[in-house]
């Protein structure tokens, strides 16, 4: 770090967390206020790219190409009249022009194809409301719906890394989206029982559902080569991260009798060798203190095991680039 003048505070907002495969670029976000930024952090370099808001909007959701070059994000107008309506950008993570892709009013979770060329996002008419999973080719911003069921909330979707197919994490799916806007709330969820986890295996095919025999309140967290990454959320009964091989054998990462001693974020690398977390700083009054911990862990060891790597926030040489969302 040259200077105080350097430093921009980049912390996560929960559920917004983006890395590349390897686990070598990892992309934070923060907003509020006037101020809203997205950080992309080059571990190996110890640098952090920050792209700030060319204009009043909330950058969320971000996901990173998989050669790290590429950012997809949503972008939400903090101008109230605008009703909360959210676009699809790409952006270089380097700085420069962001440009807005597809044709919808809401975007949600987007992920990027093993190639890079294409983006499995959830999309939606409306600010509120239920989905549908689209693709969207990154080159022409051509917008094609996937699958024909909708959904009304816990998105994520992720491509195989395999190449047989993907996999879809969401209340539903249900037959239509006016179906699927009545399954918007957990309570209709809990009680209908319906799956949260699919897999399907070829375009077109009908949706299988996974790991059921968990429980409920597991969700998609993304694939590695072998297994999918599952984790729960729950404030009452605390969290946990597992991971599930193709035949429905699990393994689990972490448990916690309170979901405040798990990291902040986390991911898990393509070959399943490595898992990083990230933890926010806090004081002892439980006030965000704008720092957080980037670490990456042998899979399974959790806190308590070998740590491969490790950076704070205030380690890392910050570069700003203004973002021009047009």
């Amino acid at each position: 770090m040259s200077g105080e003048e350097d430093y921009v505070s980049i912390v996560r907002m929960p559920g917004d967390i983006g890395v590349t495969p390897d686990l070598q670029r990892l992309a934070l976000t923060i907003w509020g206020g006037d101020f809203s930024a997205i950080g992309v952090c080059d571990l190996q370099a110890g640098s952090v790219e920050v792209l700030q808001a060319g204009r009043k909007a909330g950058l969320g959701m971000p996901a990173l190409s998989p050669d790290g070059e590429t950012i997809a994000f949503a972008a939400q107008p903090m101008d109230p009249k605008l009703n909360g309506l959210t676009s699809l950008y790409l952006a270089p993570t380097r700085g420069g022009e962001a440009r807005r892709i597809g044709a919808r009013a809401k975007y949600q979770a987007p992920s990027f194809s093993p190639d890079g060329g294409r983006i499995r996002v959830f999309a939606g008419g409306k600010a509120l409301g239920s989905v549908q999973l689209v693709e969207i080719d990154v080159a022409s911003g051509a917008e094609r719906v996937v699958w024909s069921g909708a959904f009304g909330g816990a998105h994520k979707a992720a491509y195989d890394p395999t190449g047989t197919g993907y996999w879809v994490g969401g209340m539903g799916p249900a037959a239509s989206l006016e179906e699927a806007t009545g399954w918007t709330t957990l309570d209709y969820d809990t009680k209908n029982g319906s799956p949260r986890i699919f897999r399907i295996l070829r375009e077109g095919d009908a949706p299988r559902p996974f790991a059921v025999n968990l429980g409920r309140g597991w969700g998609l967290v993304g694939v590695t080569n072998d297994e999918v990454v599952l984790g729960t959320v729950a404030l009452e009964t605390g969290s946990r991260a597992a991971l599930m091989n193709r035949q429905g054998e699990a393994r689990l990462l972490w448990r916690s009798p309170r979901g405040g001693e798990l990291p902040d974020g986390w991911a898990v690398s393509a070959d399943a060798k490595r898992v990083l977390t990230v933890r926010i700083h806090t004081d002892d009054a439980g006030k965000f203190l704008d720092r957080y911990d980037i670490a990456v862990f042998e899979t399974g060891s959790g806190e308590s095991g070998k740590i491969l790597s490790k950076v704070v926030s205030s380690d890392l040489r910050a570069t700003n680039h203004d973002l021009r969302l047009a």
